[in-house]
């Protein structure tokens, strides 16, 4: 009897669910593993052990990531990443990080020679392990920098909120169809993060603003997939653009609940359709 309490015990200890406090700081160190994964067995082994079975990246358009990665070839690339920002949901098993990120050809060998930023989305699987659910990233200024690492937990600890995310997210387009830059600051959090090629990411609505600039008039957004956190207060979506200017291409948005429960942006992502020559 006393060995089957102890077993039980064992199992209670090992199926405990996290708080959002360990669970932010368990997807930081699960994308360190991450890294350290392909410094010592590769790039391409690193992305099949912490891909999700269904997880999405882009190249450019949404492709399932276990697929490409294992289409791919082993190379030599040295690829370096941190991160130094992270946030989870209310219901800890839904989050996502961001961070610098640099590479060159061989490790070891000469000066890197790209500079940029990833974002990863996190799920905690059935077993109790993180993995990656959506991979993305920018090409950005080359600077070669490092943040202190920053962790976000829910500001809302009440259940439900006072809007349908779908209310948010239909805002959101509808607006940016006319003014993009008007739907960004009308939604986005303070705090927004904004993720464009060829400059470094923006941290505030402020320096968003500023990026976007009055060009940005008029962008048509076709959601491809989203997905919300058990507790309702995190989301990502997905999808292609068009702006009217160029080839368009593909974006990426998360949302969070604000104190008082409301939807906010708090990250967008887009990746020009390369042009063709």
């Amino acid at each position: 009897m006393l060995r089957v309490l102890t077993v039980l015990f064992a199992s209670v200890v090992v199926l405990r669910a996290e708080s959002p406090a360990e669970a932010v700081r368990a997807i930081v160190e699960a994308e360190r593993n991450f890294y350290r994964t392909g410094q010592e067995k590769g790039t391409r082994a690193a992305f099949l052990e912490f891909l999700a079975e269904d997880a999405t990246i882009f190249r450019p358009g949404p492709v399932n990531g276990k697929e490409s990665w294992t289409e791919r070839a082993d190379t030599t690339l040295d690829l370096v990443w941190e991160p130094t920002f992270a946030a989870i949901s209310r219901s800890a098993d839904f989050g996502y990080d961001t961070g610098p990120s640099k590479w060159r050809a061989k490790k070891g060998q000469g000066d890197f020679t790209g500079f940029g930023h990833f974002i990863s989305i996190w799920k905690k699987q059935k077993d109790g392990s993180w993995k990656v659910a959506l991979d993305c990233g920018i090409d950005d200024v080359g600077a070669d920098s490092k943040p202190a690492l920053r962790l976000v937990t829910p500001k809302n600890s009440a259940k439900g909120t006072p809007q349908p995310f779908e209310a948010a997210q239909s805002g959101f387009i509808a607006t940016a169809k006319f003014d993009f830059t008007k739907a960004f600051r009308e939604f986005g959090s303070e705090e927004v993060r904004l993720y464009r090629n060829g400059s470094f990411p923006t941290g505030g609505k402020k320096d968003g603003v500023e990026l976007l600039g009055p060009e940005q008039a008029g962008v048509t957004m076709e959601v491809m997939k989203s997905d919300v956190s058990s507790a309702g207060d995190l989301a990502y979506y997905y999808g292609k653009y068009t702006d009217g200017r160029t080839a368009g291409g593909h974006f990426l948005q998360i949302w969070q609940t604000d104190s008082a429960g409301a939807w906010k942006l708090v990250l967008d992502w887009q990746l020009p359709r390369p042009i063709p020559r």
